[in-house]
């Protein structure tokens, strides 16, 4: 009888002790994810913040700059047109760079965790499934788990595709202000065309309206720029 509780006492305390390594385990994990999150705020900084920068000198360039051929009211119209395509230009590339951290915070954990569970693995493999100690079998299974949903979330949630579409929409609408900017200054010649104030205004619209979306996908599904058609 004593033997028997001796073991039901050992069994609860080696499942505590599995239950806290676990929890430690899982919230070093948890700061490695915040810690690359944090690494890809640096890294975004060098490499995708730079393409705003010329943003402002048009601006100021638009306002400074006086075209004989827009009046007062055309040129405010343009400002406050590209003032609004910064805005959805803007929400785009957070976006985007939101996805693209979580993505990057995710996949550099990845290898780490496929290398401990390989070997885990590996330990189990010498002496097999049944002759193993029940904790490499159970850190075996943590870790195995833990980079399968690690490596399986952004295929998921679709966070390449979504990360790809809201670039091009950032590009779309920075290819209209641009179109906007030079307007500013040329009009009412536009890359070697003539067009009146309304025509350019209609075109810069329609191509706006184009780029009206909701990218973020999950599973292959995605809201369609369908819904936001005026009629």
């Amino acid at each position: 009888m004593s033997d028997t509780n001796h073991t039901s006492n050992e069994n609860n305390v080696n499942w505590v002790f599995v239950a806290i390594s676990t929890i430690v385990i899982l919230g070093v994990i948890y700061l490695g994810f915040l810690w690359n999150l944090n690494k890809f705020e640096e890294l975004s900084k060098a490499s995708l913040d730079f393409f705003d920068k010329a943003y402002e000198k048009n601006a100021a360039l638009t306002k400074k700059e006086t075209n004989s051929f827009l009046n007062k009211e055309q040129t405010i119209i343009l400002l406050e047109k590209i003032s609004i395509l910064e805005d959805n230009k803007s929400h785009h590339l957070d976006l985007a760079k939101k996805l693209y951290r979580n993505r990057y915070a995710l996949l550099s954990l990845f290898p780490f965790l496929s290398v401990i569970a390989g070997i885990f693995g590996f330990l189990i493999l010498q002496k097999g499934w049944g002759g193993s100690n029940n904790y490499l079998k159970i850190y075996f299974i943590l870790f195995t788990t833990v980079s399968a949903l690690v490596k399986v979330y952004p295929d998921v949630y679709q966070l390449s595709p979504s990360i790809d579409k809201n670039l091009d929409t950032y590009l779309g609408y920075k290819k209209i202000q641009k179109s906007i900017f030079s307007y500013s200054l040329t009009a009412p010649v536009l890359e070697k065309d003539s067009l009146q104030f309304p025509e350019f205004l209609n075109l810069v619209n329609t191509q706006e309206k184009k780029l009206l979306s909701i990218s973020f996908d999950m599973k292959e599904q995605s809201l369609s720029k369908d819904i936001f058609d005026l009629k």
